[in-house]
């Protein structure tokens, strides 16, 4: 029948509502409802008009029409929106204007299904379905509220008899299966798909959602909530989301679960923790937390976070996917320098000042990555069934999976190993690279609570690193503290050692490893704060000596004092030189005799015989500038020739000196000074010809001392007078 319209009044009214409704379904609930309004402007509510005769669509009856679909739309961003009355005032009115259409009572029963109503839910889409246009969705809807109100044979008629008119879509066949005995799983999956299809369906028609945008109501939030409850739903029926957990999470997430998408993760994590799309989900969940529900989310994320940055599947997929959106290849050169950005980046979002954690995130993140760095050079820690891919993390992951003890046993035949190889090594070839046994310590003291002196000791901060090293105890016997002479590790019974110390783990004297070991890098930490001391600008050589000593008698303690005194005595070597071949004399000699007073008689033959070289490069130097007395170069050279005797050019020297500092004694009037150095010059040169016979230089010197010696005799002296 031929509808009759007065005016075109109503058809721009209803292209109103078709666009409210549009963008009703991209989630721009305040653009459809501005549109409706615009509809609602054009139509007016169209209530008291006198209905049209029957077959006859007369301009009133039209707007009545137009205005009930406008109000049924404002009722649907309403409820979008979670507010259920204004939705539920909004159906009605469009019911008052269209006693028997299908829409409004069908919206009306989705309303009560919302606020739990179901037996008034039950009741209008009942309604609905008896009108002569039937809503297309009031059957699964009815069957929705039936198998919630627990009547699972009724919600079963309705599914199929709505199947009759036209397929049932995901979220209908779930529930199809699920009143049906199929099983949990299967249930699950067509929860997963429903969910899936929902999102799809809305990305295919440009439907994403805008959560967080202020906007009221909005389809595509809507989409992205009702997603996330499909899937929570499936998490109860079947934990295990194959290989779509990444997926799934960012569906929680979106949701507004994220607290949901960690746990979905965390397990995902324990099932393959190889996966690194899986660790990659977790690391950005969990930076982007808000929460901290246990106290240990800094420490979750900075272990996903590290297993991320060396793992060489994640990098290569993203090299891979760099190269497909650039259209260009990305070289295997770039990885490391992403790495270190991202690695950045990272800290950057991490607090610093520990956020109620145990240690600062940052500083958990670069013990945790330097870890994982050491454990990907041996080749990684094999997984658990020996089958899968290796893991390359730190001593946090390892503790989440509950792998410490096979660590402990990994690490361990790994010092095996490499003591083996040491021992078989053959002679000379120690230079050639580290030894083994050194990178062993050093994936040791990583994966344990020495990391973090390690690191900080790597950072060139000896200080801070002694510091971290006085207390390596858990928080538990942290506070029960320590008996008489007790060390600052976890009592021997503790049983958190492994966890803290998974690289110590395998080890039947544990304990007393970490205790060593936490000494031996206390003896590196002091040993560099003496370097330190010794290469400052302005050295403070009382500052280096005491640093030394201690570190001597540390040394002690745990076997390593030879060790340690070559140490020093290399690096008081090596700055020594340095100042030497810089003209810096007094400082060489400041240097070496500060670190003789310290060194034992043992090992002072390499100082001094470099002592005695720079010794008499001074005395020499300050001898030939004339500008000083010689007295102090005659006591450098004394020194010299006490120090090594068989150095011909301080011995001749010293005779050049001594008769120079004769004749400066005698002019200034001190003819007994002139005798003894003239003396001591006679009694040197002799002593050095013994050593260096026939040498005509010393020869020489003591000839002429003898003859000035003999003048000098036959001088009256005037004092004597």
């Amino acid at each position: 029948m031929t509808a009759q319209i007065a005016d075109a009044e109503p058809g721009r009214a209803e292209q109103a509502c078709a666009d409210g409704e549009k963008a009703l379904a991209a989630g721009d609930g305040e653009a459809a409802e501005a549109s409706f309004r615009a509809a609602l402007a054009v139509a007016g509510d169209g209530i008291g008009e006198a209905p049209a005769p029957d077959g006859v669509l007369s301009p009133e009856a039209g707007k009545r029409r137009v205005a009930a679909r406008a109000r049924t739309g404002i009722g649907r961003v309403r409820l979008a929106a979670g507010e259920f009355e204004g939705a539920v005032s909004e159906f009605e009115r469009a019911r008052r204007l269209r006693p028997t259409a299908a829409g409004p009572l069908h919206w009306l029963g989705c309303a009560a299904a919302h606020r739990g109503d179901l037996a008034a839910a039950e009741r209008h889409l009942t309604a609905a379905l008896a009108c002569a246009v039937p809503h297309g969705r009031s059957l699964v809807q009815r069957a929705y509220v039936r198998a919630r109100a627990g009547d699972a044979a009724a919600a079963v008629a309705d599914l199929r008899e709505a199947s009759r008119g036209a397929p049932l879509d995901d979220e209908a066949r779930w529930l199809l299966a699920a009143l049906t005995g199929r099983s949990a799983r299967e249930v699950a999956l067509r929860l997963r798909r429903a969910a899936l299809t929902l999102l799809l369906a809305g990305s295919r028609d440009g439907k994403e959602g805008r959560s967080g945008d202020g906007k009221r109501g909005g389809g595509g939030a809507a989409t992205w909530r009702r997603a996330c409850a499909l899937v929570d739903a499936s998490r109860g029926l079947d934990g295990d989301p194959g290989g779509f957990a990444p997926l799934h999470a960012v569906v929680l997430v979106r949701g507004g679960r994220r607290a949901a998408a960690v746990e979905l993760l965390d397990a995902a994590v324990r099932r393959d923790p190889a996966d690194h799309r899986v660790s990659h989900s977790l690391a950005l969940a969990l930076l982007h937390s808000p929460e901290d529900t246990d106290g240990r989310k800094w420490e979750r994320c900075v272990a996903a976070w590290a297993a991320v940055l060396h793992d060489a599947g994640f990098w290569e997929r993203l090299r891979a996917t760099a190269g497909r959106r650039y259209g260009v290849p990305v070289e295997a050169s770039l990885v490391p320098v992403v790495r270190a950005g991202l690695r950045e980046l990272i800290e950057r979002r991490m607090p610093e000042d520990g956020s109620g954690a145990r240690i600062a995130p940052g500083s958990l993140l670069r013990r945790e990555a330097d870890a994982a760095k050491l454990l990907a050079a041996v080749g990684g820690f094999p997984s658990a069934d020996g089958g899968g891919a290796p893991l390359f993390c730190g001593p946090l992951r390892v503790a989440e999976l509950g792998r410490t003890a096979e660590f402990g046993a990994f690490a361990a035949a790994h010092e095996a190993r490499a003591l083996t190889a040491e021992a078989a090594a053959p002679p000379g070839t120690a230079d050639a690279g580290p030894a083994p046994s050194a990178a062993h310590a050093s994936l040791t003291y990583a994966f344990s609570e020495l990391g973090f002196a390690q690191l900080l000791l790597g950072q060139g901060k000896p200080a801070d690193a002694l510091a971290a090293l006085t207390e390596l105890r858990c928080p538990g016997c942290r506070a029960r503290g320590a008996g008489p002479g007790g060390a600052a590790v976890c009592e021997p019974g503790c049983a958190r050692f492994d966890e803290l110390n998974p690289g110590y783990a395998g080890l039947v004297d544990k304990h007393r490893r970490l205790v060593l070991d936490a000494r031996g890098l206390a003896l590196e930490a002091r040993l560099s704060m003496g370097r330190a001391e010794l290469l400052a600008a302005r050295p403070d050589f009382t500052a280096a000596a005491a640093y030394w000593r201690r570190a001597l008698v540390h040394s002690r303690e745990i076997e390593r004092y030879r060790e340690t005194q070559t140490a020093i005595v290399d690096m008081a070597l090596g700055a020594a030189r340095a100042a030497h071949h810089g003209g810096r004399l007094s400082l060489a000699v400041s240097t070496l005799e500060t670190t003789r007073s310290v060194i034992g008689a043992n090992a002072r033959g390499r100082l001094e015989g470099q002592l005695a070289r720079v010794l008499a490069d001074r005395g020499i130097s300050v001898a030939n500038a004339q500008e000083e007395p010689l007295d102090g170069p005659a006591a450098d050279l004394r020194r010299s020739v006490a120090f090594n005797p068989h150095l011909l050019r301080a011995q001749v020297s010293l005779g050049v000196v001594l008769r120079g500092l004769a004749a400066a004694r005698w002019g200034s009037g001190s003819l007994s000074g002139a005798r003894a150095a003239l003396r001591e010059a006679v009694d040197q040169l002799t002593a050095a010809l013994a050593l260096f016979p026939d040498d005509p230089d010393l020869e020489e010197q003591r000839e002429a001392a003898i003859a000035d010696l003999d003048h000098v005799m036959w001088q009256p002296d005037e004092s004597e007078q």
